[in-house]
C-alpha cells in the first residue's frame, strides 16, 4: 500500500473519477427518465416550468415552437459548460480524496459516513446555432451531458447503488409564426442521441478490487435512438386584466418512446403550460409561469399529480435576471449575469427522493458559463 496526495489521488479515481472519466470518453450520460431529457439551467430556476415562456436554446428541449420567439437575429453559443452537484457531494470529495482506495475497510468508512446522503454530479455542454429571420428560426445544436447519482445504503456494510447514464448527438429545430392565426407558433424539433448507461450496486470490496475499472466497463450498456419533439405556443395580449402578454403552450417530447437499446429508454412525454408576462418599467420586466409535465402519466412513475407541476417567476432588468419557483414541491432560485458575449448563470433546486413530496428532499446547486452571441 502507498501513501501520501498521489496515492489518494489515485485511489479516489477508482472509485469516482474512474467513473466519471469513462462517461467523458463515452461522451456524457443522464440518469433515467427525467421530467425533460436535457434540463437547462434557466427553466430549472423557474421551477422547471418553461412551456410556456420557451424564447431561447432551452425551447429545442422544452417547446420547439418557442424557437421563433428568441429575440436575436442571430444566436451562437460556443462554450457553455455546466456543473451540477448535489449538496452533500462536495463534502464526499474532499473526504474522498483522502481516502485510501485500494483499502477495503477505509473505502467501507467512507461510504458508511454518507449512508442515506444522496450523492449526484453532472457536466453538460450544448454549443449551438440559432438564426432567427422572417418570422420563422431555426436552431442546431450538439448535446453532450454527464450524470452520475449514487445512494449508499445499509451502515453496517455499506453497498453503493450507482446510475451512471448520458447522451451525446446532434439536436435541431426549428419554429414558425403562423400568419394565419394571429399569435399563434408552432415547431418541431429532432434528435440523435448515443446514450450509455450503469445500474449497478457497488460493495467496499469490489471498490476496493484491482479490476474494478474493468469491472464498470463491462456494467457498461449502450445504444441509440432517433426521437421527434413538436410544440405550439399560443398568445393572447388581452386575456388576462394589467397583463401584457398571456402565453399557453403545449408540447409533446421524445416521440415515441426511445428504446436506446440496452441502455437507460428515454420516455416520451406531454406538457402543458401558461405564462403571464408583465413589463413593469422600460427596463423591468416580470415573467410568471405555471406547468404541469407527463399529462398523460407517461414518463413520471410517481401518479401524484403535486410531482408534475412547476411554477415560477422571472425579474428581467438590464444585466441581470433573477428567478424562483416550485419544483417537486421545493423552492428554487437563480440568476444570471449577462454581459452580452459573456453569461454566467447559477441555480439550484430539489428533487424528491421519497414517496411523496416534502419527505426527503435532494438539493442540488448549478453554475454555467457562456461564451458567445
Amino acid at each position: 500500500m502507498t501513501n501520501g496526495i498521489i496515492p489518494n489521488h489515485f485511489g479516489f479515481s477508482k472509485f469516482l473519477l474512474t467513473s466519471l472519466l469513462t462517461v467523458l470518453l463515452l461522451a456524457g450520460r443522464p440518469l433515467d427518465s427525467q421530467a425533460i431529457l436535457y434540463e437547462g439551467i434557466r427553466p430549472l430556476g423557474m421551477g422547471n416550468a418553461f412551456t410556456a415562456v420557451s424564447d431561447d436554446e432551452n425551447a429545442v428541449f422544452y417547446n420547439p415552437a418557442g424557437l421563433s420567439r428568441m429575440p436575436d437575429r442571430v444566436k451562437i453559443g460556443l462554450v457553455n459548460p455546466r456543473i451540477s452537484l448535489a449538496s452533500d457531494s462536495i463534502d464526499f470529495i474532499n473526504d474522498a480524496m483522502d481516502t485510501d482506495f485500494d483499502e477495503t475497510a477505509e473505502v467501507a468508512d467512507l461510504l458508511r459516513q454518507y449512508t442515506g446522503k444522496p450523492q449526484h454530479f453532472s457536466l453538460g455542454f450544448f454549443p449551438h446555432l440559432g438564426l432567427n429571420m422572417f418570422d420563422a428560426s431555426v436552431l442546431f445544436g450538439v448535446l453532450g451531458h454527464t450524470r452520475m447519482d449514487m445512494e449508499i445504503r445499509n451502515p453496517v456494510w455499506p453497498e453503493s447503488h450507482v446510475n451512471l447514464n448520458g447522451d451525446i448527438g446532434p439536436v435541431m429545430g426549428g419554429g414558425m409564426n403562423l400568419p394565419a392565426v394571429e399569435g399563434l407558433s408552432i415547431g418541431m424539433g429532432l434528435k440523435y442521441l448515443y446514450r450509455n448507461s450503469l445500474n449497478e450496486i457497488y460493495t467496499p470490496a469490489q471498490i476496493a478490487s484491482e479490476n474494478f475499472e474493468d469491472t464498470i466497463d463491462d456494467d457498461l450498456n449502450s445504444g441509440s435512438g432517433v426521437s421527434l419533439d413538436i410544440g405550439a405556443i399560443y398568445e393572447l395580449p388581452d386575456l388576462i386584466p394589467y397583463v401584457d402578454k398571456t402565453s399557453i403552450g403545449l408540447a409533446g417530447l421524445n416521440l415515441p418512446d426511445m428504446s436506446m437499446g440496452s441502455a437507460t429508454r428515454i420516455k416520451h412525454q406531454f406538457n402543458t403550460g401558461i405564462a403571464v408576462e408583465k413589463t413593469l418599467l422600460p427596463w423591468c420586466t416580470v415573467v410568471g409561469a405555471f406547468d404541469i409535465h407527463d399529462i398523460t402519466y407517461s414518463a413520471i412513475d410517481e401518479n401524484q399529480l403535486s410531482r408534475r407541476i412547476h411554477m415560477g417567476a422571472e425579474l428581467q432588468i438590464p444585466v441581470i435576471s433573477l428567478r424562483t419557483g416550485i419544483n417537486d414541491g421545493y423552492v428554487s432560485a437563480g440568476g444570471t449575469l449577462d454581459l452580452k458575449m459573456f453569461k454566467f448563470d447559477v441555480a439550484t433546486y430539489a428533487i424528491e427522493q421519497g414517496a411523496y413530496a416534502g419527505q426527503k428532499d435532494d438539493r442540488r446547486y448549478l453554475a454555467q458559463i457562456f461564451f458567445g452571441w
